[in-house]
């Protein structure tokens, strides 16, 4: 329960990384289902179908980058660093923070819903000239991923420029900037290049 209604930043880094573990299972048993294909065509898990086998790969793609590296960097490391590097006990705004996590899962839940219920979710990278209604959908969760990490920027963005320790702060006073740790500075040069 005190993992679930937290707005503690180092729990929320916790359920982050644990979220990404199981997603990371998750892509791994894709992973070990493509190639047992590669090893062996035809296995009980396609049973020949191409098209099946295209899915999992995307399914496999996406999960590993959006539910897997990006939670883990962004959502896990982040969280527990940041606020340490720019010398605050929280992030700004905690409960924005709680909520970015929690649109992680539901994302996942809709890949997964969609992802394997239809047999063209394959073309998800294809061109843009033509539209299936579930491919809106997962474009929309794509969405919903960019917007957890918006999230996240701009509750580190109010740290930066609110805090009296932050590093525009300390910049107005004529700090050199090597003395900053990348890791602080870094997320917020990614928002700006968003």
């Amino acid at each position: 329960k005190k993992y679930v209604y937290t707005i503690n930043h180092k729990r929320i880094a916790i359920n982050y990384l644990y979220f990404s573990m199981v997603t990371g299972l998750s892509g791994a048993a894709l992973a070990t289902m493509i190639r047992l294909e590669l090893a062996h065509p035809g296995s009980p898990f396609f049973k020949g179908d191409s098209l099946r086998y295209l899915q999992v790969i995307t399914a496999h793609g996406l999960i590993m980058v959006f539910f897997v590296v990006v939670p883990i960097l962004f959502g896990g490391f982040a969280n527990f660093l940041i606020p340490y590097h720019v010398g605050s006990k929280d992030v700004a705004y905690p409960r924005l923070n709680s909520i970015g996590f929690w649109i992680q899962p539901c994302g996942y839940i809709l890949l997964a819903k969609i992802g394997f219920l239809r047999p063209q979710f394959w073309r998800y990278y294809d061109k843009t000239s033509f539209s299936f209604p579930f491919l809106e959908k997962i474009k929309y969760n794509q969405y919903k991923e960019y917007k957890n990490d918006y999230l996240f920027y701009l509750d580190f963005l109010k740290k930066e420029i609110s805090d009296d320790h932050s590093f525009f702060w300390k910049a107005r006073k004529v700090i050199k900037l090597p003395q900053y740790s990348i890791f602080s500075f870094v997320p917020l040069k990614l928002m700006m290049w968003k």
